[in-house]
């Protein structure tokens, strides 16, 4: 093995590893805070700002309702919670693994890595699809309204 594949294989190792734990940074914040007493410290700035709800509002008491198992509560304070919960799950699990999995006889790293890039983009869109379309359009209105 050439010193270049090593290298490689050792940096997407340390990315693999360091989403796996921003990702479990978001679990265990999802798991600190009650979603039922709106105490995250982190707000919705959007709703804040306009005053209208957005696909993201109620995201982290989702989560920590999902943490908490009661996906039906989950569902009530936003309905895509669960969908980007999963996608940050099946995440933290394939991070987890390809980090313990991959060693160094390990020759076919390209394939693998376009591959996770691959699902990794699809699964991102699928789950976060509401939210990017939202995006989307106050772009289009910004941009509509300013010319």
């Amino acid at each position: 093995m050439s010193n270049s594949q090593y290298l490689a294989k050792q940096n997407y190792k340390i990315i693999n590893l360091s989403l796996a734990g921003i990702i479990l940074c978001i679990f265990i914040y999802s798991a600190l805070f009650s979603p039922k007493e709106c105490n995250h410290p982190i707000p919705s700035f959007y709703t804040q700002i306009t005053n209208q709800i957005s696909p993201s509002t109620g995201l982290s008491r989702s989560f920590s309702a999902i943490v908490r198992g009661d996906i039906p509560l989950a569902k009530t304070f936003n309905p895509y919670g669960l969908h980007i919960f999963l996608f940050f799950a099946f995440q933290f699990v394939f991070r987890v693994l390809s980090f313990t999995l991959i060693k160094d006889q390990f020759s076919l790293l390209k394939p693998y890595i376009f591959t996770d890039i691959l699902l990794s983009a699809i699964g991102f869109y699928l789950a976060f699809k509401p939210l990017i379309l939202f995006t989307l359009k106050l772009f289009q209105k910004s941009i509509v309204n300013y010319a």
